[in-house]
């Protein structure tokens, strides 16, 4: 039988009325935020409020919170894009995969990952290539218990290739226009749990071991999210709400008044086309035992405007301390992205992306 409309004329009637009011409540939670977000300009206040958080017994904080970068920038500096330079080469990786299935004739997973550089400022035809890994042996196969690994291992295990791909891009590229921008699909600060992840000590290894080998290159690396759900800064602005004997684990579970907007939501009021958010760092232990390994893997962000004047678009883009810490780096690398996403008209995404996801798609 068909879905039977008539009945659900009613409920689709209430469903309108339930948003409506939801969009009244953003409405009012936002203006709320921005005006949070605006009276954020001490950072030395701050730099209190996340050592309440980082020195006590409260070890709930996810937020943001500022980069140590000098010049320091406030929370609510925003930032117009420099000039792009003049030759650049700028190199994304992406990957696609099919996972295992114990139902198959051939028991096998396979990782696609593919690569394309964009040759900014010279009149040259991309370079593009494809890297299929097909794993079929039980030591890809099967976890140290005998398991057969499952789609989150996949997924690590694609991941870490495609920054592997990126480094050996740096290395292969070390003679031509720099900057070198090497730009992944999705988000640097990977959790490999070992709940999840078959092996994850050894994927978390072999991760660090592509950050270096990118670093060494003197890449310029950011990962790339197109549309972030992160609530990194609302959360900073509720931490900032409290006060200190409020600051519990309990009351840190939830974003307070703020619940339920995104930094997406505050930075499309907040940026004008083309221009950059401060960058910030994400408080937690993920990103602290990046930092242990080495200062300059622990990984900042940015908000990015990619409109040039039609309503925002807005993106986040992490990079690691190294590119943080060099302005040049920061300029060079917002005002390249905004020059890849022009390539497309009205789709604002970074044109070597686009590239290598088609590459690497598999069906």
């Amino acid at each position: 039988m068909s879905l039977e409309f008539v009945k659900l004329v009613d409920q689709v009637q209430k469903m309108g009325r339930f948003l409506g009011k939801r969009s009244q409540s953003v409405s009012s939670r936002l203006e709320l935020a921005l005006q949070w977000f605006y009276a954020a300009e001490d950072l030395e206040t701050v730099h209190q409020r996340i050592r309440l958080v980082r020195e006590s017994s409260v070890s709930g904080y996810r937020g943001a919170a500022p980069a140590p970068l000098t010049p320091p920038e406030i929370i609510p500096a925003t930032f117009p894009a420099a000039p792009a330079p003049a030759n650049a080469t700028i190199a994304a990786a992406d990957g696609s995969q099919i996972y295992p299935d114990a139902h198959a004739p051939a028991l096998y997973y396979l990782v696609n990952i593919g690569v394309y550089v964009y040759f900014h400022g010279h009149m040259r035809l991309p370079v593009q290539d494809t890297m299929p890994e097909l794993c079929y042996s039980d030591s890809f196969l099967y976890d140290a218990d005998g398991r057969l690994v499952n789609n989150q291992t996949v997924n690590a295990r694609r991941s870490v290739a495609e920054v592997e791909a990126l480094a050996l891009l740096g290395e292969e590229l070390g003679a031509e226009a720099r900057p070198l921008i090497a730009l992944h699909d999705g988000g640097l600060l990977k959790f490999f749990g070992s709940a999840e992840v078959a092996g994850a000590s050894a994927v978390l290894a072999a991760y660090m071991t592509a950050l270096r080998r990118l670093h060494d290159t003197g890449a310029v690396l950011a990962g790339y999210l197109d549309r972030p759900r992160s609530t990194y800064l609302i959360s900073l602005l509720h931490l900032l709400s409290l006060e200190p004997d409020q600051i519990t684990d309990a009351n840190l579970k939830t974003n307070g008044e703020l619940e339920g907007l995104t930094d997406a939501h505050l930075y499309s009021h907040v940026l004008g086309p083309g221009e950059r958010s401060a960058i910030m760092v994400q408080n937690s232990p993920q990103n602290h035992s990046y930092k242990q390994i080495a200062p300059e893997f622990e990984i900042a962000f940015f908000y990015l405007n990619l409109s040039d004047s039609r309503g925002p678009i807005i993106a986040r883009v992490d990079i690691p301390m190294w590119v943080a810490r060099s302005a040049a780096a920061v300029n060079d690398l917002q005002a390249l992205l905004l020059s890849q996403s022009a390539i497309q008209g009205r789709r604002r995404y970074p044109y070597a992306i686009t590239r290598a996801d088609e590459l690497a798609y598999v069906s």
